[in-house]
């Protein structure tokens, strides 16, 4: 049970639906649904929808239960009110703190507690001392669900209404204590305030309703609600309701009903504060004997008591209902009756009693259904949220539980939140198809196991190809191609073969290269054979079961080297540019930045010892140098920034190389000039 430790995530909305169903009781007559939970007596025995509670258990017939006075708690005195502020927040907020109550009755339920005590003048809230402790009398707070006059309050009965739905929802009946010492005198028609929440309860339809006129009407109560009376004032409420109502009253720890009392209740109600377990059992077995009640024998219940589990199960084993008091401290932690509550199981002396009780009462097991809720679809290698709810069979979620998942060998686990949802992340590693995917809940001593089963469909991860190779290569050469596989953009994809493709048709050449761990693919085309001029290059990855297709292409431009010398430029010319390579007035039509070309160069440079970028290249003046008698459409041409002459010999650099689309009108001799519009940039 340790699985309850923790503390439920509060603000939980399992009983929302309860709180919010738009039912506002207030003060008339409430507007509820058809009670699922409905309280009636079998003798000395408790059925609830005319069956025993708890059977097969050792507290058959019995309402195990636990003292939450505190459940509807508000303070309207200012000067005290700020006693009661949460850690959180440093103020009182009464709706908190009966939601935060609300949350809790399905995993009280499921432990076997079937009856709750709640105050409509609370109990005693102060138990931290010094500073907080109760005094004898009058309390200087207001705590109270009646005005003096005996009118009822709206909020308070907004809250009890809340409450009582939401037990009723989960199996539970709300025994609802009208008055408690301290409080009481601040009511001046006692006698109204009765007949006021009679009406209300009647009214409201409830059937998981038992009634405690008094807490402890020996405490010090006024003549109207003292013992004296008690017998009447219960009563009253008997008539009042025309029976609909199961009617009791409490005295002090140890204190033995009077006959009258006895006589006159429904049920009898015991406190065992401040009793051994041996005073207990002999106070019970004192009123078994006493002739009153075997006059007319009916359920025992002892709705207070401690956090004894051996006064627990004496009670229970004399056939007794008996009820937990855990007063704690004013601190969010222990206790269920100093405010702040911490509604939750989360101390050593909360868990002791709920694992008691959930094997004196609790069901055996508690079947369940798993409801798998989330992905059913998700790309290899990309992350999947798988989710399921795990709930009892009325849908009421299951906290705190672990779910486990499984997909193709994978598998992944997940606690259930406040709402019964676990999730977890698969990230699919198998190959594109459809896979049953498993979601179970193994069980505990509490809760069944169960499972659900869903198809997934695992698709194949998107890819992109981006290439980066080569796109200017010269005729004859080699092509250096490049691309690099990555998933969706992102991730390397090593280990798949990609097929590049230069131009098209019979006269296309191509290579093929695997990727490596960075997902680059390379491979080389030698002897280029393609048309000179633009071109297409693709890039292709098939695709396989885990990956889609991805292609990339990229435009080329297919030049020619002369088979000896080359026409020069003057200053690099972008791409676009009209030149002249080959004039006789070339040195006029073109500026190198090192300085004035000499007149005799025409523009053809008839040696380069080695082209490329960086190198000098030389010539000879007008047309000695022996151009070319016929151009390449595309052919690449040097860009020099300086032209020297010494002698008969003229030289320059090489700044850079562009690729130039010839023009028709070119002849070998200066008067024919060689022009052209610069397409590309060979280096560097």
């Amino acid at each position: 049970m340790k699985r309850y430790r923790s503390i439920v995530v509060l603000a939980v909305a399992l009983l929302t639906a309860f709180v919010a169903l738009g039912q506002q009781p207030g003060v008339g007559r409430a507007l509820v649904p058809p009670s699922q939970t409905a309280v009636s007596i079998e003798g000395t025995r408790f059925l609830i929808n005319g069956r025993l509670t708890s059977p097969g258990k050792p507290a058959e017939g019995q309402l195990l239960n636990t003292r939450m006075a505190q459940a509807i708690f508000d303070d309207e005195n200012p000067a005290t009110v700020g006693d009661w502020a949460y850690p959180d927040t440093h103020s009182w907020d009464p709706q908190r703190n009966t939601n935060e109550l609300l949350a809790m009755l399905p995993v009280y339920a499921q432990h076997g507690i079937r009856m709750i005590t709640v105050g409509l003048q609370g109990g005693c809230p102060a138990h931290t001392p010094p500073a907080l402790t109760c005094p004898g009398g009058e309390h200087p707070w207001i705590v109270s669900g009646f005005n003096p006059d005996g009118s009822l309050k709206p909020a308070w009965m907004t809250r009890l209404g809340q409450v009582i739905r939401a037990a009723d929802a989960n199996g539970i009946v709300v025994m609802v204590q009208f008055f408690y010492h301290g409080q009481e005198s601040k009511i001046l028609d006692q006698f109204a305030a009765v007949n006021n929440i009679t009406d209300w309860l009647v009214n409201g339809g409830y059937r998981n309703v038992l009634v405690e006129t008094a807490n402890e009407c020996n405490a010090g109560f006024s003549t109207y609600l003292d013992c004296s009376n008690e017998a009447n004032v219960v009563k009253q409420v008997q008539d009042r309701s025309g029976g609909k109502l199961t009617v009791s009253a409490s005295f002090t720890g140890g204190g033995m009903p009077s006959d009258d009392v006895i006589s006159q209740e429904d049920l009898v109600l015991l406190h065992g504060n401040g009793q051994t377990t041996q005073q207990l059992v002999d106070l019970i077995n004192g009123l078994k004997a006493k002739a009153a009640y075997q006059a007319n024998p009916k359920p025992i219940v002892v709705n207070e008591d401690s956090t004894s589990l051996d006064n627990m199960n004496a009670s229970v084993a004399a056939g007794v209902s008996w009820g937990y008091l855990d007063t704690g401290v004013n601190n969010y932690v222990d206790g269920y009756q100093s405010p702040p509550v911490n509604w939750t199981i989360n101390t050593a002396a909360k868990q002791a009693f709920f694992d008691n009780t959930l094997f004196l009462a609790g069901p055996n097991s508690v079947a369940t259904t798993t409801t798998y809720t989330g992905s059913t679809t998700a790309d290899y290698n990309d992350p999947a949220v798988l989710a399921a709810r795990l709930q009892d069979l009325q849908g009421t979620p299951i906290p705190g539980m672990p779910l486990r998942f499984a997909l193709g060998g994978q598998s992944c686990a997940g606690t259930t939140n406040a709402g019964g949802v676990a999730a977890c992340a698969i990230t699919p590693s198998v190959a594109a198809g459809t896979y049953p995917l498993t979601v179970s809940f193994a069980g505990t001593s509490l809760f069944q196991a169960s499972g659900a089963s869903a198809s997934f469909n695992v698709t194949r991860e998107e890819t992109v190809l981006a290439y980066t190779g080569d796109t200017s290569v010269a005729l004859g050469a080699t092509a250096h191609l490049v691309a690099t596989l990555r998933e969706d953009g992102q991730t390397a994809i090593p280990g798949r073969a990609i097929t590049f493709t230069l131009g098209s048709g019979a006269a296309a050449q191509t290579c093929a290269a695997a990727t490596d761990a960075g997902g680059r693919a390379a491979c080389s085309i030698a002897g280029l054979t393609q048309p000179l001029g633009t071109g297409t290059l693709s890039a292709v990855f098939a695709g396989d079961t885990f990956f889609q297709p991805a292609s990339a292409t990229a435009a080329t431009l297919i030049f020619a080297f002369l088979p000896a010398g080359a026409f020069v430029i003057a200053d690099h010319r972008a791409p676009g540019t009209t030149v002249t390579f080959w004039s006789s007035r070339w040195a006029s039509l073109n500026s190198p930045g090192g300085g004035n070309a000499p007149s005799s160069f025409k523009g053809f440079a008839g040696a380069v010892p080695t082209l490329g970028c960086g190198s000098d290249w030389s010539s000879r003046p007008g047309d000695s140098a022996g151009p070319p008698v016929t151009l390449p459409t595309y052919m690449a041409v040097i860009v020099t920034s300086t032209v020297s002459k010494s002698g008969s010999s003229i030289g320059g650099n090489t700044a850079s190389m562009v690729i130039v689309k010839t023009d028709d009108g070119y002849a070998p001799d200066p008067g024919h000039p060689g022009t052209g519009t610069v397409m590309g940039v060979v280096c560097p």
